[in-house]
């Protein structure tokens, strides 16, 4: 299919993670030394560090200093000072790859779910990247997982709206600032061999704004399940931010993805050239397998990305994303991208080379 006309492009993407690679064996090695000996009962758990298919991640801080107590305040001081080192890199590596300069983005879409600064990392960023003062800022908070589709429609929406104009999306998350030993029980044990901290970033540009691009930005949908607030998100503690992380994430995508999909992709095309999921686990990759009956290749950008880097929620797709466009979109080939985030919500984008 051929999009309509005034369609907004993916110009580039920039990645940026914290620090060198930590194993993932070395965490477990780490969380075994822990649990035994404040809560013994989850050491039968430790093999579930081998089933994420995570091979290493990168944290903002070293292992030894999510085992010591820090409050709000502290965990809020690191994700000012570490996230802005995060954002601004992946925005210029985004700038670089596109050939533009600071003074070229119009506008900024920042995505982040793992930490609050007010001003926001955004409007930061105006002084220490030297962008201009009329730029347009959209802080979102609160989309977590979902965060790095949902941004991009947000961006290619804005560039529909101006089409002379760039906008830059950045997505942000400090996963491992939630880690808490006060706060330790099964559930927030899953979710500590899992999460981990990164950042990206896509310039977006409007169709009359002439250049090379990676792929035109379609059509999109958004769906909340009603009374479904429970299954993914955050409880905001004295000590910082607990998770809430439910356990049934796979039956719900493999239940309800399938019709879900289906639907969008009836009304925008048919089926895609290639898939490119936000990989929040491998238990949640085989659920989109079963619902949309894909082969064990199909979400390929997205396994990989799982074993390099682990679940950094918002951020993560945009990795996939890189990942699959190492081979670029053909002309009339097309990609879905998808992820489920708090709502409980999904969000679907459809791009073509």
């Amino acid at each position: 299919m051929s999009f309509a006309a005034n369609v907004p492009v993916l110009e580039s993407l920039g990645l940026s993670v914290p620090g060198e690679p930590i194993a993932q064996s070395a965490v477990r090695d780490k969380a075994a030394q822990v649990v035994s000996a404040i809560s013994p009962d989850l050491l039968k758990h430790l093999s579930i560090f081998e089933s994420t298919g995570i091979k290493t991640r990168h944290f903002v801080r070293p292992l030894d200093w999510y085992l010591e107590t820090h409050g709000w305040r502290e965990r809020s001081e690191v994700f000012r000072q570490e996230g802005m080192t995060l954002v601004q890199a992946a925005a210029e590596d985004a700038l670089d790859r596109a050939g533009r300069k600071p003074t070229d983005v119009d506008g900024i879409v920042l995505v982040c779910t793992t930490g609050i600064s007010t001003p926001s990392l955004d409007a930061r960023l105006v002084n220490t990247m030297k962008l201009r003062p009329d730029l347009m800022r959209v802080p979102v908070w609160g989309l977590g997982c979902a965060g790095g589709v949902a941004g991009l429609r947000t961006a290619a929406d804005l560039a529909r709206a101006h089409p002379t104009k760039r906008f830059l999306l950045l997505s942000l998350e400090l996963c491992s600032l939630a880690f808490n030993l006060a706060d330790l029980d099964i559930r927030t044990f899953v979710a500590a061999t899992l999460f981990a901290d990164g950042a990206a970033a896509a310039l977006v540009r409007g169709d009359e704004t002439k250049g090379n691009a990676l792929a035109s930005i379609g059509p999109a949908s958004t769906h909340e399940w009603p009374d479904s607030e429970g299954v993914m998100g955050w409880d905001v503690q004295d000590a910082g931010l607990s998770v809430v992380f439910s356990r049934k994430i796979p039956e719900i995508v493999a239940r309800e993805m399938g019709p879900l999909v289906e639907r969008f992709l009836d009304a925008s095309g048919g089926r895609p050239d290639r898939y490119v999921f936000h990989p929040g686990g491998t238990k949640v990759l085989q659920a989109y397998e079963q619902a949309l009956d894909l082969g064990p290749s199909s979400l390929e950008s997205a396994r990989t990305v799982l074993g390099r880097y682990g679940n950094m929620s918002s951020p993560t797709v945009l990795y996939a994303l890189q990942e699959s466009l190492k081979r670029p979109l053909k002309a009339k080939e097309s990609a879905l991208l998808a992820a489920v985030g708090p709502g409980f919500a999904s969000e679907l984008l459809r791009i073509e080379g």
